[in-house]
């Protein structure tokens, strides 16, 4: 009997699989690559102790636990050998395209056969399919990884990992439709540089407009932004950590388990205040670390990024990419 490995993007869909009867072993990614450091030109392992890093500083657990996760998920990939049959199942939101290409990437560095691999790519949402749904897409939907997905992940994983973002802006004027989801998700990483009219990302400013609008239960202003997006990537805790940052700056106010937006929140999102002057830069998206001196924004009209200068009252225009 073949041997096959499912490389999946999360662990909980493991169960679901099971259930379905899927053959093979499990293999879930886990990380969340849209949000922290992802620095140019590391290993896997290398780069999995800065994620472990960023993780726990998230407050999301104990850096020894999700350091030696991933180093048990290297473990298992770097054992491909073993495995007749790869299969890659991922989504078409940020979050699994993401994870894919940083995948693919690395099996075109260490794999001379990439026969063994094949590629379920789906606008469908894995955890909510049914057990007949995820035998059919196995079945119909399943396609060779070819030597046009390689490329194509190589290029995109080494525009998201540069430390500006050109290349990655340069991705929608390329054929990158071997992975016909790609283009999308690149659009969408771009929006979650601050826009250039009050410096907010696009998940952030979306937040502040559902509580402005009367939304008060984090539970629930969670479920509308989710709702929002054509195709959902972000997860309630990252999400939440968002909101909190809110209030710790007071944007929001919080009594009683419920948020109300301040006059300083308002005023944000009316682009009469900046939240590039509200909160201190510092911080990555993919390989670009956004600070006060490297400054990457978002225009809304022209849909381009851009660099720009901050200064004590108001930011301006550098240069167009």
């Amino acid at each position: 009997m073949n041997k096959i490995l499912n490389i999946i993007s999360g662990e909980t869909l493991i169960s679901l699989m099971k259930d379905a009867n899927i053959p093979g072993s499990f293999l879930p990614w886990q990380d969340f690559l849209h949000e922290g450091p992802v620095p140019y030109g590391l290993s896997l392992e290398a780069l999995s102790k800065i994620r472990a890093e960023f993780i726990t500083n998230k407050g999301l657990g104990d850096y020894d636990e999700i350091h030696q996760s991933f180093k048990d998920r290297n473990a298992q990939l770097n054992a491909f050998k073993k495995y007749d049959k790869i299969i890659l199942w991922f989504e078409d939101d940020l979050y699994d395209q993401l994870q894919l290409i940083q995948i693919l990437d690395w099996f075109a560095k260490y794999s001379s056969n990439s026969k063994v691999l094949s590629l379920i790519s789906t606008n469908q949402y894995l955890n909510l399919a049914t057990h007949k749904e995820l035998q059919e897409l196995m079945l119909y939907q399943k396609e060779p990884v070819t030597h046009n997905h390689l490329i194509v992940a190589r290029k995109a994983w080494s525009a998201f990992t540069s430390p500006t973002p050109q290349a990655w802006m340069k991705l929608l004027n390329d054929d990158i439709s071997a992975l016909p989801f790609l283009k999308d998700a690149t659009i969408r990483m771009l929006e979650e540089y601050p826009n250039n009219i009050n410096g907010l990302s696009r998940t952030a400013h979306q937040a502040l407009l559902i509580i402005s609008n009367g939304e008060t239960l984090p539970e629930h202003i969670f479920q509308k932004y989710q709702q929002s997006e054509p195709k959902s990537f972000m997860g309630d805790v990252l999400f939440f950590d968002i909101l909190n940052t809110f209030v710790s700056t007071h944007l929001l106010k919080l009594s009683h388990e419920h948020l109300t937006i301040t006059p300083l929140g308002e005023s944000l999102l009316k682009g009469e205040e900046n939240w590039l002057h509200i909160h201190p830069i510092d911080y990555w998206l993919g390989g670009v670390h956004q600070t006060k001196e490297n400054l990457w924004c978002w225009d809304i009209q022209t849909k381009r990024v851009s660099k720009y200068r901050l200064s004590e009252n108001r930011i301006s225009l550098l240069g167009v990419l």
